[in-house]
């Protein structure tokens, strides 16, 4: 099961993406400012880090700068308002930033992706086929796909 840390001192945005993942199958701790999400990742070494720019305690590229230290690669993920403020990006080592607020399904496959090539969190099962729609009885007229519209009645 992969494992998250998700980052962020807004507690909505904690909700929702502990939620989130772990409907997906990963396995998810929190933090709310910067020496928790150090405190954190020592303990829980998570796979991937999901984090906000802005949060208290030093910020998130302090957060950065502290793991990298401690050569710890785990990719980052910061997830912010103003992605432009992260500067030079190829610089940084196993590192992506999105644009706040992030659609859900591009989060998701930004994660796959620093998880390493797209991989699903989870085995994904196949949903079954529909049933095949019925055939019309023998005399039954189909339904006209393009009805005429409702009649009008004066006033």
């Amino acid at each position: 099961m992969p494992k998250i840390l998700v980052v962020d001192d807004i507690p909505a945005i904690v909700d929702f993406s502990k939620e989130f993942f772990e409907d997906a199958g990963f396995e998810v701790r929190t933090a709310d400012t910067a020496p928790a999400a150090i405190n954190m990742q020592q303990q829980f070494k998570a796979d991937v880090i999901l984090q906000d720019l802005n949060i208290p305690g030093g910020g998130g590229l302090f957060v950065y700068e502290t793991l990298r230290a401690q050569r710890d690669l785990v990719p980052i993920i910061f997830s912010t308002g103003k992605p432009e403020t992260l500067g030079d990006l190829s610089k940084m080592v196993n590192v992506s930033a999105l644009r706040k607020p992030t659609d859900p399904d591009v989060l998701m496959a930004e994660v796959r992706k620093q998880l390493g090539g797209g991989r699903p969190a989870a085995p994904a099962q196949a949903a079954p086929p529909p049933p095949p729609a019925p055939k019309p009885a023998a005399g039954d007229r189909p339904m006209n796909p393009n009805p005429p519209p409702p009649p009008r009645f004066p006033r």
